[in-house]
């Protein structure tokens, strides 16, 4: 029988190693993005706008071809046998034919023993902005309720369907909404409303998840969706945060710096009794202002395969639970892949190359030492190996990380992480560790989950 979500949740509280969640998004599947992939795109900014620009017929049988194509068994199998656990994607509401393919993907899970977390990613209407929601442009979800109840509608089915028996618990979690940027008492209602649908479904295993909304994991703590007086978070809440360092002003930070803040992040997250929600961190990569500008593929630079496998397991040991009773209960990588498998964020080039390691669910693959605050020991000594095989020519495009890279960064100009804020930028503190930041500060916001497009 497989593991609940709450029996998950319970065993990582209680410090059980082997329910950490370690995951990675299926990204630029479901809702395809520009610099994820750019061969589906003539210039457009969205997928809204590749229809509007190719018509619906076209726009449809183009999209198809993509959805049945990007993400086979075969890649579920690969991140089974990678050690990871978990992971996420996009399905959507609009067209009905992109419907299938996340229940086919749920239907593979179920086999190989993986579980799913659905996240509601693009609301009618776009709840950001951004083109990660199908829909660059203003934040129209506010404007009117039927882009609520449309959302609500969606949450509902996707409920009702994933607690069916023949999926065998697969979905853990549904996530309510992802990145929203607009006003708090807004987003709290549609919170509330939102748990009151997936909340039922709490006797079959499923977690309501919500995300942070860029306020920081600790601005949550002890939120009950039901009770704005509560001493407690809520039954069944998990929280979701985002982690980046590639966006303005954190690109300017050098590699210390950087590990420093990953280790002040681990800290606030790995002390007990703070009554922030068991918290993942929904989406985190490799890409930095150090390598954002890089003009080398990873398989040609030992000295950023270095680099590489020093974050990465930084971030894995920070977002990663030590003790019972911590908030921290693990994470998704962003992503299992991109179309030319841009370095900093293909967790498959990553395997290849050799800095990510061989199998995250097995401690003995990993290089450095972990310390007792949860920061791994950045003063030990590793160099890369001198030379990697890289991804096979059937597996990746192998575009220059550079290019690809930096058309991923500049889609969100002047931005920042949230929990990675510098002090610059913050507006308050909050707990030990985290800056608490202007909620207002957009940035590029790529993650895996569900997309609501709204042609």
């Amino acid at each position: 029988m497989r593991t609940t979500a709450f029996a998950l949740l319970a065993s990582a509280i209680t410090g059980a190693s082997a329910a950490i969640v370690r995951g990675v998004n299926l990204g630029g599947w479901l809702v395809c993005e520009p610099w994820m992939n750019p061969s589906l795109f003539n210039g457009e900014v969205d997928e809204w706008s590749l229809c509007n620009s190719l018509g619906k017929d076209a726009c449809l049988e183009r999209l198809e071809n993509h959805w049945s194509t990007y993400y086979t068994r075969d890649d579920l199998v690969e991140i089974k046998n990678a050690g990871l656990s978990a992971y996420c994607f996009t399905p959507a509401c609009q067209p009905p034919t992109r419907y299938p393919y996340l229940i086919r993907a749920v239907q593979w899970a179920n086999e190989l023993g993986l579980n799913v977390m659905i996240d509601l990613h693009g609301a009618p209407g776009s709840q950001n902005g951004w083109e990660e929601t199908g829909l660059v442009g203003a934040i129209g979800f506010v404007d009117n309720s039927s882009n609520s109840d449309r959302s609500l509608n969606v949450l509902q089915n996707l409920t009702t369907e994933f607690t069916k028996e023949i999926y065998g618990g697969a979905v853990t979690n549904i996530e309510l909404l992802n990145e929203p940027i607009f006003a708090d008492a807004a987003l709290r209602k549609f919170y509330t409303a939102g748990a009151d649908i997936v909340g039922p479904a709490n006797a079959s295993g499923i977690n309501v998840t919500i995300h942070d909304a860029f306020y920081n994991p600790p601005t949550w703590a002890n939120y009950d969706p039901h009770d704005a007086s509560a001493q407690t978070p809520g039954d069944f809440l998990t929280l979701d945060t985002h982690q980046f360092w590639a966006f303005p002003p954190l690109d300017t930070l050098p590699e210390p710096q950087i590990l420093k803040h990953i280790c002040d992040f681990a800290t606030a997250l790995k002390i007990n009794n703070t009554g922030i929600p068991p918290t993942l961190v929904g989406e985190w990569s490799l890409s930095t202002g150090i390598t954002a500008n890089s003009s080398s593929n990873t398989e040609q630079d030992q000295a950023k395969r270095t680099w590489f496998r020093k974050l990465f397991e930084a971030q894995n040991a920070a977002y990663s639970p030590q003790l019972p009773g911590q908030p921290s209960i693990g994470w998704y990588f962003w992503s299992w892949q991109t179309e030319y498998d841009i370095d900093a964020w293909s967790y498959r080039r990553g395997l290849a190359d050799g800095y990510i390691p061989k199998n995250i669910s097995d401690p003995s693959t990993y290089i450095f030492p972990v310390l007792d605050t949860g920061c791994i020991d950045d003063t030990f000594e590793y160099t890369a190996e001198a030379h990697v095989s890289g991804l096979p020519q059937s597996s990746s495009a192998g575009t220059a990380s550079a290019t690809a890279t930096g058309s991923a960064t500049s889609t969100r100009s002047g931005t920042s992480a949230t929990g990675a804020s510098s002090t610059s930028t913050a507006g308050s503190s909050s707990a030990a560790g985290m800056i608490q930041p202007s909620r207002w500060v957009p940035w590029l916001a790529i993650a895996a989950i569900l997309s609501l497009c709204t042609y």
